[in-house]
């Protein structure tokens, strides 16, 4: 049996590099249209795993499965607009800290996940470090909201975040099965962006010429996705979520902040290094301390 933080280290991986795709393809596109978008085309990759995935599901799982499906939509139109709009090297430490903190505190209180006092230190740092990084470092807040709005943006998802990371571990823990969630999840996810797609803006025909005019990038992007999301299902099943997820999320601020920061050009890199070494070792310490 291979050790869950291998496929930690994995989805950690996979996840930096499809951020860092993200942002290039938002530079050109809607938030909402990218997002139903490449959903759409996960839910097919998703049934690769069919052969895998057993279906005992309660009616009462069910349910929470399509409520996380509705909390996984919302973040995604709302990360993908600060991926948009704000720095690379700013939004992913804020996206990879801020849920480790509340999936933490969360675990505690509603899944009995104890942590170590030296633990709940290092929550503080990272805490700390993440609004030197978003306010100290100047970085381009304002970009498309104004300071307000992007910090009660990124703390609404970041908690809507943590919420389905805790709803989920507590499917696993009912055994769940991983591949089951997986393609019962991602068929949520895309009905639930085709309805509000067509309400709000073209409906099918404006996700097919989406689909069709990014075509690469967004199916690379599914791929690194549905990649990334199974390996990260597969870790949270094997173990606690207070570890799994500081450990998968400072390795993705690592990769996003040091080749995503060049790619991008953005100001303070040294600075945002430095502030990205912190919230590693605070996070590393969530785990071994």
């Amino acid at each position: 049996m291979i050790a869950w933080y291998y496929f930690v280290l994995a989805s950690s991986v996979l996840m930096g590099i499809s951020t860092i795709l993200e942002k290039k393809t938002l530079k050109n596109e809607h938030a909402a249209a990218y997002s139903a978008a490449f959903t759409v085309i996960i839910l097919p990759l998703s049934l690769l795993f069919l052969p895998l995935a057993k279906f005992n599901i309660t009616l009462f799982e069910l349910a929470v499965i399509y409520i996380i499906s509705l909390l996984s939509t919302t973040t995604y139109v709302l990360t993908a607009k600060v991926f948009r709009h704000g720095n690379i090297s700013v939004a992913s430490p804020l996206f990879s800290s801020l849920p480790v903190m509340f999936t933490v505190v969360f675990a505690f209180l509603f899944l009995s996940e104890h942590l170590q006092l030296a633990q709940y230190v290092s929550i503080a740092v990272l805490i700390v470090a993440s609004y030197f990084m978003v306010f100290n470092t100047g970085s381009n807040v304002e970009a498309g909201y104004g300071k307000g709005k992007y910090a009660t943006i990124l703390l609404l998802d970041t908690i809507i975040m943590a919420v389905g990371a805790i709803l989920m571990k507590y499917l696993f823990l009912l055994q769940v099965n991983v591949f089951a969630y997986l393609i019962i999840g991602e068929y949520f996810m895309a009905l639930n962006l085709f309805v509000f797609m067509s309400f709000k803006y073209g409906g099918a025909r404006e996700i097919a010429e989406n689909i069709k005019k990014y075509k690469i990038p967004i199916l690379t992007i599914a791929v690194l996705t549905i990649l990334y999301r199974v390996t990260n299902y597969i870790a949270v099943y094997s173990s606690e979520i207070s570890l799994t997820s500081p450990l998968r999320n400072s390795v993705n601020v690592l990769i996003t902040v040091m080749v995503g920061g060049l790619i991008f050009g953005e100001k303070k890199l040294k600075v945002k290094l430095l502030l990205s070494a912190v919230i590693i070792a605070a996070a590393y310490a969530l785990i071994a301390l």
